[in-house]
């Protein structure tokens, strides 16, 4: 089968090593992300990780589902929050040598704001995050695996970086320059991979668009960073689904799920599945 661009793909598999849900009863759940991603035979192809949830149970995880980390070619990071770098220290340990990509911002100390005037809760990634690759804007990582980063934000549109800072004194916002997705080739068309997409899903799809000439993506699968977003950050979601002819959403880890229930009723031409560790979709 061949994509718009009439290129042919060999089978894609995306499995979901962590999320805030599991599946399966042998399988663990932690608030992080942790996608496989084999992008085929050959030279051309084979395993890529996308974050590391928040500890090693990805690892643990990915054997019950009979995947070696280990022989992944490299490893793309969504942003530097712990919930999606908390693992790499566990998966260098179990012995994985590949490259590490991820925007530069990624290695930055970052906070949160706490209720009740708490103290800032640290929520960075361990330190040191051994040898990345800088992607300031756009990779190439592998034949149709491509990273971008440093999105735009058009002025108005959704983005989830309330209550961030650089400092524990919250006096330095966090922009999150890092955040970063995947776009995937498929036979079946464009698939965004996202992280938290603190960008927002509307500034996103619009950098593929801008970068990459997509205009219209067969699925979204990842988080959404809805979880404490309004009802125009979810209309403006929606909106975003519609514009890029979105067939398939598959989102969890921070998206909330009254929010994916709220999607699936405002785009129902678009399939609206939640996220789950131990899924595997095919494309």
């Amino acid at each position: 089968m061949e994509d718009a661009a009439g290129t042919t793909w060999p089978e894609r598999r995306v499995t979901v090593l962590c999320d805030n849900t599991a599946g399966r009863s042998d399988l663990g759940a932690e608030w992080g992300l942790s996608l496989a991603l084999d992008l085929g035979p050959g030279d051309d192809g084979g395993l890529w990780l996308w974050d590391t949830g928040q500890s090693g149970l990805f690892l643990k995880n990915a054997t019950r589902l009979g995947i070696d980390v280990t022989r992944a070619r490299g490893l793309a990071l969504s942003h530097g929050h712990y919930d999606h770098t908390g693992g790499v220290d566990a998966l260098f340990a179990a012995g994985f040598a590949g490259r590490v990509h991820a925007h530069p911002a990624c290695a930055w100390d970052r906070y949160a704001e706490e209720p009740d005037g708490r103290p800032r809760r640290p929520i960075g990634p361990p330190h040191p995050l051994p040898g990345i690759l800088a992607v300031e804007k756009t990779a190439r990582l592998a034949p149709g695996l491509t990273m971008l980063a440093d999105i735009p934000r058009l002025p108005g549109r959704f983005q989830a970086v309330d209550q961030f800072s650089l400092d524990p004194a919250g006096t330095t916002p966090d922009p999150t320059p890092d955040d970063a997705f995947l776009v995937l080739e498929t036979s079946s068309g464009p698939v965004a991979v996202l992280g938290c997409c603190h960008s927002g899903l509307s500034n996103s799809l619009a950098c593929a668009r801008q970068r990459l000439g997509v205009e219209s993506f067969h699925a979204v699968l990842g988080g959404l960073h809805l979880f404490t977003a309004g009802e125009t950050a979810v209309r403006e979601t929606a909106e975003a689904l519609r514009k890029f002819r979105v067939e398939r959403l598959v989102a969890g880890h921070c998206s909330g799920r009254d929010r994916v229930a709220a999607l699936r009723g405002l785009v129902p031409d678009c399939e609206v599945r939640d996220l789950s560790a131990g899924q595997t979709w095919i494309y």
